[in-house]
C-alpha cells in the first residue's frame, strides 16, 4: 500500500509539473473569410508539405508573407503559437500567409554546427522557398518577387539565410528568438543587400541566449555559436548604413505580463532600410502574442508586445 501511494504521489507531481511547464491554452480559430490549404509539392527530390491561407477574393500582386517554425515544429504548430493572428490579419490587410514545413521539422540554416537533419543533409531549403513562392503565385495570384519573412528560432535562423542568398526576392524579414550566427559558424556568404529588418529577443531565452554564445536545447543538441542580440542588431545597422538611434521607447505594461518589461529601439533614416530592435526584458524563448502564452519550460511570456501586429505594420510601413 505504501508503494502505491509513493506511485500517485509521484504520478500527481509529474502531472502538475507537466501542467506548468508544458501544458499551454489552445487558441480560438478567428473567423475567416477563407479557407487554408495544406499542401505537398516535390524539391530536389524530397516531398515537401506546407500550409497557407489567403482570404476570400484576394486581388492579384498581394503581398506573400511566409511564417518559419522553429525546431521540433511544424508550419501548424507557428500558426497555432502565434494565436491564428497572421491569418486574421491577413483577412484584414489583404495579403496571403504561408507555413512551410522544415524537413524532419527543422532548416538548414547558415550555422555550421547546427544539428538538425536538414542542416546534416544539407536540404535545399532556399529552393524549396522559392518553389514555394512560385506555386503561391500560381494559386493565389501574389507578387512572389516580394517576399515578407518572419521566423521564430531556427526558423529565425532560416530568415537569415534567406536574406544572404536571396535578398533580391525579400521585402523586409522578422527574427525572434534568433541571433546571427558567430564567427566561423557562420557557413553562409556575407549579407550585403540592405533590407528592412525587425529583431525580437529575451533576455531570459534559455536556448538562444541574449548575450550569445552557444545555442542549446537546455543543454543538449548544440546548435552553434550566435552574436549577441544587440551585435545581431547592429550588423544590419551598419549594413543599411544607419547610424545611432532615432527613437527608444518603453512600450506600455500590462500587470499579466508579470515581471517582464518591453523595449523598443528604432534606427531609421531617409532612404534607407530601418532597423528596429525589440528586447523583451525578462522573456524566455516566445514569440510573444495579445492572447496567447508560450509553454513555461521556454521562459516567461510577455504579452506588452503583440509580435504579429508589430511585424507586419513594421513590413508594411505602419510602425518604426
Amino acid at each position: 500500500m505504501k508503494t502505491a501511494s509513493v506511485l500517485v504521489t509521484l504520478a500527481v507531481v509529474v502531472a502538475g509539473l507537466y501542467g506548468y511547464l508544458l501544458w499551454t491554452p489552445t487558441p480560438a480559430m478567428p473567423a475567416l473569410s477563407g479557407d487554408s490549404v495544406h499542401a505537398t509539392m516535390t524539391v530536389g527530390g524530397r516531398e515537401r508539405t506546407y500550409t497557407a491561407y489567403a482570404p476570400a477574393g484576394l486581388e492579384p500582386g498581394a503581398p506573400l508573407l511566409m511564417v518559419f517554425h522553429g525546431s521540433f515544429e511544424d508550419g501548424d504548430t507557428i500558426r497555432r503559437n502565434t494565436g491564428y493572428e497572421f491569418d486574421a490579419l491577413a483577412d484584414r490587410h489583404r495579403f496571403a500567409v504561408a507555413y512551410p514545413d522544415g524537413y524532419q521539422n527543422g532548416w538548414n540554416d547558415c550555422r555550421r554546427m547546427a544539428s538538425t537533419p536538414a542542416r546534416r543533409e544539407n536540404v535545399d531549403d532556399v529552393g524549396f522557398v522559392q518553389a514555394l513562392a512560385g506555386s503561391l503565385h500560381a494559386r493565389y495570384g501574389i507578387d512572389d518577387r516580394r517576399i515578407y519573412a518572419a521566423g521564430y528560432s531556427n526558423g529565425g535562423q532560416m530568415v537569415f539565410r534567406l536574406a544572404a542568398e536571396m535578398p533580391e526576392r525579400l521585402a523586409a524579414i522578422a527574427a525572434i528568438a534568433a541571433n546571427l550566427p558567430g564567427g566561423d559558424d557562420n557557413a553562409c556568404a556575407p549579407m550585403g543587400t540592405p533590407l528592412p529588418v525587425l529583431t525580437m529577443a529575451g533576455t531570459a531565452d534559455p536556448i538562444s541566449p541574449y548575450a550569445g554564445g552557444e545555442v542549446t536545447i537546455f543543454g543538449f543538441s548544440p546548435r552553434g555559436e550566435v552574436l549577441s542580440a544587440d551585435d545581431t542588431a547592429q550588423t544590419f545597422v551598419r549594413l543599411n548604413g544607419l547610424a545611432s538611434a532615432t527613437d527608444r521607447r518603453t512600450l506600455p505594461h500590462q500587470p499579466r505580463s508579470g515581471d517582464t518589461e518591453v523595449i523598443a529601439t528604432t534606427y531609421a533614416s531617409t532612404g534607407k532600410p530601418p532597423v528596429v530592435q525589440y528586447t523583451i526584458v525578462g522573456g524566455g524563448h516566445v514569440v510573444p502574442t495579445a492572447e496567447h502564452r508560450y509553454r513555461r519550460l521556454v521562459g516567461p511570456s510577455t504579452h506588452d508586445v503583440d509580435a504579429p501586429q508589430v511585424i507586419w505594420d513594421f513590413f508594411t510601413g505602419r510602425a518604426a
